[in-house]
């Protein structure tokens, strides 16, 4: 699975700069695996710079072996991604029908929308799009294996029946 993409070369060691897809998680590990065009590499050091991974790979130490990177993706197993309790990918969140604390559905999740503050979930149903927002005061659990998200009263998000 994707976990960033690569910007360009940093300094003359071979390292990448690379733009996370979820800043908020620290998905690359020293000692992990991690694959840049398809070969398998070993991530050797990472630091964050303004929002940024510089990230440094095993085999790669000249910046001439990283100059095609640029635009790449690094992708990682997803069995080897930190996850904290109550952390869910946006594809384990696309799908899930979304229902009130009452008992209604208003639909099933279409998108995953970052937003500066919080992510906003885009539920499409019967009424349209309900756009709700990802925060514990809105959103009261989330059942992968059952496939649904329960939710506080939908009043203040657009439903009003």
């Amino acid at each position: 699975m994707a976990v960033g993409r690569v910007l360009r070369p940093h300094g003359n060691a071979g390292e990448l700069r690379v733009v996370p897809f979820n800043p908020d998680i620290p998905n690359l590990q020293p000692d992990q695996d991690v694959y840049l065009l398809g070969h398998r590499r070993n991530v050797e050091r990472v630091r964050w710079d303004k929002g940024q991974v510089l990230l440094r790979l095993d085999g790669l130490d000249q910046r001439d072996q990283v100059e095609d990177t640029r635009g790449a993706l690094l992708e990682a197993k997803e069995d080897s991604l930190v996850r904290t309790p109550g952390e869910f990918l946006v594809y384990e969140i696309v799908g899930l029908e979304v229902v009130v604390n009452d008992g209604r559905s208003l639909g099933h999740v279409s998108e995953v929308l970052s937003t500066g503050a919080n992510d906003v979930y885009v539920v499409i149903g019967p009424k349209g799009e309900i756009l709700v927002p990802a925060i514990t005061s809105v959103v009261q659990t989330i059942d992968i294996a059952n496939g649904v998200m329960h939710i506080t009263n939908a009043l203040s998000l657009g439903d009003e029946s």
